[in-house]
């Protein structure tokens, strides 16, 4: 559909709000979806388009999705293009696991893959800045081996000027593909114990403890996650990364990845539906207020 109006940025900031992966769930949870309606026609300047007006809810959304794509590529943006255009393309959703948002250190990595290896991807769009960029990556490197930076391609110089050499960095071309300008090189010697476990859920650390250890320490509950750190802590550091990888190769998004690889739902829902864990209802529940008429 054609874009030929001009938006201040304020109206693509409160659109790139309506395309989110919190947006996107809502539009899964509930059948009211009147009042995020009426703020993406408000923005998306519906009173002034032209007789190709999108017809219903998918159309309008599909509409200011490629409108954000030209003119306001935020986080979700990124997310949404690594996954369909990186991740789909070069590995199997059935053996991968995509987490969102992972806390390792003092730090939120965007994007982490776990297959037959473990990558990072750490975000950084036209609208961010390079300021914390150094301990992000320091932080990452505790539990994992290989560390990507996805960014515009306008923004390569910059970046290559300021990443370590082993650093990959990836960017969002001109053409709108994903292209790798350097491959990661694989870390271990900066694996932290502390990190690992405390990045990970309570049944998740006691499993790993129980995988590398052999046995869960017999802790009262108050003491039970200290208990583990101490086992563990008698232990190789690479045998414990092996360990926690496999873990976190448990969060499965199976049916999730289903709707993806069967394309089922629009392309600009996919990081969005694979975070969600989709159920039956939800999923009609999302096609239904997609296919409302407007």
């Amino acid at each position: 559909m054609l874009i030929n109006q001009s938006y201040d940025i304020n109206q693509l900031r409160n659109l790139a709000s309506m395309v989110s992966h919190a947006a996107f769930k809502r539009l899964a949870s509930s059948t009211n979806q009147s009042s995020y309606i009426r703020r993406m026609k408000k923005y998306a300047g519906w009173d002034v388009m032209s007789a190709s007006r999108p017809r219903n809810l998918n159309e309008l959304i599909g509409y200011t999705y490629e409108l954000l794509e030209r003119h306001y590529r935020h986080e979700y943006i990124y997310k949404n293009k690594l996954l369909n255009d990186f991740v789909l393309k070069q590995y199997s959703m059935e053996d991968s696991v995509l987490l969102n948002e992972f806390k390792i250190g003092g730090s939120i990595a965007d994007t982490v893959l776990i297959n037959g290896s473990d990558k990072v991807f750490e975000i950084k769009t036209e609208l961010d800045n390079a300021d914390r960029l150094h301990s992000q990556l320091q932080d990452y490197y505790k539990a994992f081996r290989q560390v990507y930076l996805f960014t515009h391609y306008t923004l390569k110089e910059q970046y290559f000027k300021i990443l370590l050499p082993y650093v990959g960095l990836i960017v969002y071309g001109p053409d709108e593909q994903v292209s790798v300008l350097r491959e990661a090189e694989c870390q271990s010697d900066k694996f932290e114990l502390k990190a690992m476990m405390a990045s990970l859920r309570k049944p998740e650390y006691i499993a790993l403890t129980h995988k590398v250890t052999g046995f869960i320490p017999d802790a009262t509950p108050a003491f039970l996650y200290r208990a583990c750190l101490d086992s563990l802590s008698d232990y190789s550091i690479l045998k414990i990364q092996k360990a926690y990888f496999e873990i976190l190769k448990k969060r499965s998004k199976e049916r999730s990845a289903g709707f993806i690889q069967e394309n089922m739902l629009p392309d600009y829902l996919h990081y969005s539906i694979y975070q969600q864990k989709l159920n039956k209802n939800s999923y009609l529940t999302l096609v239904n207020n997609l296919n409302k008429n407007l």
